[in-house]
């Protein structure tokens, strides 16, 4: 009776120094602890699970097989796809502009218009070019004449030879004004230099438009392209033919593509290499400036082990693992709890690099907490 009480007394002085040691042990102390008993036990579930299966008895616990549903894990094509900025760009821009400075008379075209080479797209007022020119061919045809009088009077001998030289001297002045006063009213006018469309007009009938100022943006749709910048972390797997998807947000639509240059210089600003996209189709509303994305597939497996990421499930270890519906000893089915290893991450399912096989099913929701060696029903 004594040897009770003393034990008894033992044990109620152990529990104090128990409950003390707790009061005293700080909250990341406690979460180490947790975590080394939470470790214990599944280590301990894992072996009663095994030794279970072993001797082909039911699991310990409820005794009942929860609900779970899974999927096959499935062979199929991953890739992953890189999206960056670009705009596009045309290699026949040109902003055209009057080489003299002028009151605007008349716009001929409107943005968006087809024109042909030739086409007139902007008239100055040349009215006083046009009554000069005509005073000028007045005093050319004169000094014509004269000259050929001068020149069969010349050639008779009844006149002197510098009578002569100056009659043609005038004649060719003459000549040269007429040239002159033509060329100014052939640039009194702005003209496609190439068939394209009419981009942009900013001439406006009744304002000075003064050289150089550009009144018309014209472009070539044959030449359009796309220009973007991309890290030169993606160096390695850039390459020229590669395919892209152009996406036009503000066309709502994607167009094919295929990288044609890839910059051999890396901008020490931004550390970005630039490309040139060429497009396989060229809608009609196309036009330079439009911003957009270029996709392309940055990384591709053409035979990837695939599972939803809704299988996997992260142990305190930082460990990812799954569990694989197999077939128990006598009936119905357990799950295996494995260890994997994960590959890239995408479209919602993730690649499995080791640990599942093709067609194993793996459990994607459970009715309740899963453990190794578990009996489950689908």
């Amino acid at each position: 009776m004594a040897t009770r009480a003393f034990v008894g007394i033992l044990g109620i002085a152990f529990l104090i120094g128990l409950s003390g040691c707790a009061r005293q042990e700080t909250p990341e102390a406690k979460r180490q602890r947790l975590a080394q008993l939470r470790a214990e036990l599944t280590r301990i579930q894992q072996q009663i699970a095994q030794l279970e299966q072993e001797l082909g008895i039911a699991a310990t616990g409820s005794g009942e097989a929860i609900s779970v549903v899974a999927q096959p894990a499935r062979l199929g094509s991953l890739q992953r796809v890189l999206e960056v900025q670009g705009q596009v760009e045309s290699r026949t821009t040109v902003a055209l502009s009057a080489k003299l400075g002028g009151t605007v008379a008349a716009v001929r075209v409107q943005p968006g218009q087809r024109v042909r080479a030739g086409t007139v797209l902007v008239e100055l007022d040349s009215e006083v070019l046009q009554r000069s020119l005509e005073e000028a061919e007045l005093q050319r045809d004169y000094a014509r004449t004269l000259y050929e009088r001068y020149a069969r009077a010349w050639e008779a001998k009844a006149i002197a030879e510098v009578q002569y030289l100056t009659a043609k001297q005038q004649l060719e002045a003459a000549e040269r004004r007429v040239a002159t006063l033509r060329e100014q009213l052939r640039q009194a006018r702005i003209v496609a230099p190439f068939d394209g469309i009419v981009d942009e007009v900013n001439a406006r009938v009744g304002e000075f438009l003064a050289p150089g100022v550009p009144a018309v943006r014209l472009f070539n749709l044959r030449n359009v392209y796309v220009s973007a910048e991309i890290s030169e972390a993606y160096l390695e797997v850039l390459r020229v033919g590669m395919p892209v998807q152009v996406v036009l947000r503000e066309l709502a639509d994607t167009l094919p593509g295929r990288v044609s240059v890839v910059g051999k210089a890396i901008s020490p600003r931004t550390r970005t290499v630039r490309l040139e996209i060429q497009l396989q189709r060229i809608p009609e509303a196309l036009r330079p400036g439009l911003e957009c994305s270029v996709r392309f597939a940055e990384l591709q497996r053409p035979q990837a082990v695939l599972v939803p990421l809704a299988a996997l499930r992260r142990r305190n270890a930082g460990e990812t693992v799954v569990y694989v519906v197999q077939r128990g000893n006598d009936h119905g089915a357990i799950v295996q709890e494995r260890a994997v290893r994960v590959g890239i991450v995408t479209g919602g399912e993730a690649e499995i690099l080791s640990g599942v096989r093709p067609n194993e099913l793996v459990v994607v929701r459970a009715a309740g907490e899963l453990r190794n060696g578990m009996p489950v029903k689908l």
